[in-house]
């Protein structure tokens, strides 16, 4: 291997942040190519770390079947923040690449502006209704395969939010007894039109790990979860770095003393060889 393809597999495998600044210093075009031959976990982590303009544009200049199997890969946030935006065609493309009950999740969270708790909450998986049995419920949260589950939202025949309970007094309660027996009818939830900052400052999370949100009929709509707020964070810092990025590609070039050109070339070939010499990226 030669120093450049020893310095670009090196390069990818320890600084996915600075690869990415330096892949935005050249048109989304070329950097598509990259991620196209590149492992798809690296290709994975070095997205996440693109403004999300960039991405997108990224997303758009790869073939629609990779695009979507690059698009499967990444957390919610960013999947929301991305779709955001794109066109509706290119939108559909990438949503038809998950599964049913995923993209419908998303489509549910799309029409919230960015910024507020609407655009960051997920589907409330966990839910049944309250006049259900304690063993019915059991058996239906168990059939969750996916989502936070230490939560356990009650709802009504209107969908309307009636109660909540942990799983652990779901399952220690009697099989016979019926949800809304052992549930707690006092809920504490948010709307979704506050502000993510207003979410973030809740006193709540003091002593809960999600909050529930409801529209203005009390319908439960989603929840919230701290790690789907750390999540947004890290994205969110990411993207304010990347808008001060200019030190970065002056660093990374004087440091390394190759020229942008070598450096893309170099990325894309240690993808291209990273591709079946490295399954874990």
């Amino acid at each position: 291997m030669n120093p450049h393809s020893r310095l670009g597999a090196t390069f990818l495998r320890t600084q996915p942040a600075a690869a990415a600044r330096v892949l935005e210093d050249f048109p989304a075009e070329s950097a598509a190519q990259y991620l196209t031959v590149a492992n798809p976990l690296t290709a994975k982590d070095v997205i996440g770390h693109f403004t999300p303009g960039f991405a997108a544009s990224c997303l758009s200049a790869i073939e629609p079947q990779a695009a979507g199997q690059l698009f499967s890969q990444l957390h919610l946030e960013l999947q929301i923040m991305l779709l955001r935006q794109l066109d509706l065609d290119t939108r559909e493309s990438l949503l038809s690449a998950l599964r049913p009950d995923q993209a419908t999740s998303i489509k549910r969270l799309l029409p919230y502006p960015e910024g507020t708790a609407g655009a960051l909450m997920e589907a409330p998986l966990a839910s049944v209704p309250e006049e259900l049995s304690v063993k019915k419920a059991v058996k239906r949260i168990r059939q969750t395969r996916r989502g936070m589950k230490f939560y356990v939202y009650t709802t009504n025949a209107a969908g309307q939010l009636t109660g909540v309970l942990t799983l652990h007094e779901l399952i220690s309660a009697p099989s016979g007894a019926h949800v809304n027996e052992i549930m707690t009818r006092d809920i504490i939830c948010l709307s979704p039109a506050q502000s993510i900052l207003t979410v973030f400052n809740s006193p709540y999370w003091q002593e809960y790990h999600a909050l529930p949100v409801t529209d203005e009929n009390n319908i439960l709509l989603g929840v919230i979860r701290q790690k789907s707020m750390r999540r947004f964070q890290e994205t969110t810092l990411h993207a304010n770095i990347a808008s001060n990025s200019l030190e970065t590609f002056v660093a990374v070039g004087g440091l390394f003393a190759i020229t942008a050109g070598d450096l893309l070339a170099t990325l894309i070939s240690t993808g291209s060889s990273l591709t079946h010499r490295d399954p874990h990226g």
